[in-house]
């Protein structure tokens, strides 16, 4: 993708976030339960006394509940306006910031563990973005990406059976099912074409932030795929952990089965002792 368009989209997401209160309504919604799966999930690998940097924290709830575990926080986001809600509730123990993910404002190897929640698809620049992530990184860290697959086939399938039903399709993507079965189609070749290839290929679009105000990930800037993410840390020489992580049953069977086309990305990988 062009370095002009990258930063140009880079530069309007900003705008935006800074400034749109409808689209905080939307963020304000993920409330405790919503974002406890996340946050288990960051608990089952971080240690005691661990340093977290929870990247792209939104309003800070989430930041606010590793806190609780006794874990040492830093909650950032590149919206200060979305940060302000929770300033007041800094501690010892949690600090927010506002920092953009592709030029973090934090010293080499800082963080016992660095996660995000739905943060990689926003994203203009997924491989500075990760460089950035594991520069910050201390050696033997954890590092956690938990979000959307966008390019997974199975999103489809599952819009189309509920409209069979009589329900409603997936808001921009599959609204209707001829919509549906052409993006199933899509991400089906693409992430085909994506595991059977050598080649690491970060797919980007432009957020549409008209849409953005009623969600369903319409301000996204990188078509996630894990199979993308995966292939990224390998060649930086990160230990992949897991891929997939569920609180449910249900969710754990079908990520075992599907770990690279299920319907979120959940990997945790480790740095290196020994990674430059």
């Amino acid at each position: 993708m062009d370095s002009n368009i990258i930063s140009e989209d880079r530069e309007r997401l900003r705008r935006f976030y800074e400034n749109s209160r409808d689209y905080k309504k939307l963020l304000d919604a993920h409330d405790r339960n919503y974002l406890q799966p996340y946050v288990d999930t960051v608990n089952k690998y971080a240690k005691p006394d661990s340093i977290i940097l929870d990247m792209g924290c939104g309003n800070g709830l989430s930041a606010y509940m590793l806190s609780e575990h006794g874990y040492r926080v830093i909650g950032s986001d590149i919206s200060a306006f979305f940060l302000s809600e929770f300033a007041h509730l800094q501690s010892e123990r949690l600090k927010y910031q506002a920092s953009d993910a592709l030029n973090l404002p934090f010293k080499d190897e800082t963080f016992d563990l660095v996660c995000s929640n739905e943060l990689i698809e926003h994203l203009t620049d997924i491989p500075r973005a990760i460089s950035e992530t594991l520069r910050i990184l201390k050696r033997n860290g954890t590092l956690i990406i938990m979000g959307p697959n966008l390019c997974s086939p199975f999103w489809a399938l599952k819009d189309l059976m509920n409209m069979t039903r009589g329900g409603n399709g997936r808001y921009m993507w599959s609204e209707t099912k001829t919509q549906a079965l052409k993006w199933g189609l899509k991400n089906f070749t693409l992430s085909a074409k994506k595991k059977f290839s050598t080649k690491i290929d970060f797919v980007y679009r432009k957020p549409d932030l008209e849409k953005a105000l009623y969600g369903g990930d319409s301000d996204s800037a990188y078509y996630a795929c894990p199979i993308d993410l995966e292939r990224f840390l390998k060649a930086k020489n990160m230990e992949i952990i897991s891929l997939c992580e569920s609180s449910s049953l249900r969710g754990l069977i079908f990520a075992t089965i599907f770990p690279r086309f299920g319907f979120y990305i959940n990997i945790v990988a480790r740095k290196n002792e020994h990674q430059t």
